[in-house]
């Protein structure tokens, strides 16, 4: 966990589970402060990767799906999200599936992906044509051609 969420924020030393007397254990972090903090002071975008990570690793799953993956997440940070995400999957020998209704996310998620030495990225688009629906997978050229073209894939 603690390499994992390092490779999305260079601050964190250490991942550790501490016990609070009145509440139960909680998750601090050592990110070079005095003190560790607790999980959900060290950001949204953090906390939001604790738990789904922990999903993939304490369940060993062969397949996760992440709804609306970029709730919570403030934009600047989706790149490293998604390198994090690509890292777990990479590791863990897990296919991700993501749904987004953002374009950013899209786009980040493209460009973390771009960064590794194999692009295993795709975008499962979906349409509706009269009262028919359908869909169609684009690979890493048809994503960079959306991109360049300002055509929306979301």
């Amino acid at each position: 966990m603690e390499s994992l969420l390092r490779s999305v924020d260079e601050r964190i030393q250490s991942v550790r589970l501490d016990a609070d007397p009145q509440g139960g254990p909680f998750i601090v972090v050592d990110i070079g402060l005095s003190e560790r903090v607790p999980l959900s002071q060290a950001g949204q975008g953090i906390y939001r990767l604790v738990a789904i990570f922990s999903e993939i690793l304490g369940h060993q799953a062969d397949v996760a799906f992440i709804d609306e993956i970029e709730n919570g997440i403030h934009h600047t940070v989706l790149s490293k999200i998604w390198s994090g995400i690509a890292e777990v999957a990479n590791r863990m020998n897990v296919q991700i599936f993501a749904t987004t209704h953002s374009q950013e996310c899209l786009e980040a998620a493209h460009e973390a992906f771009s960064k590794r030495a194999d692009y295993d990225f795709r975008v499962i688009q979906l349409y509706r044509v009269g009262d028919k629906s359908g869909g169609r997978v684009l690979d890493r050229a048809h994503i960079e051609a959306a991109i360049a073209g300002d055509i929306e894939l979301r």
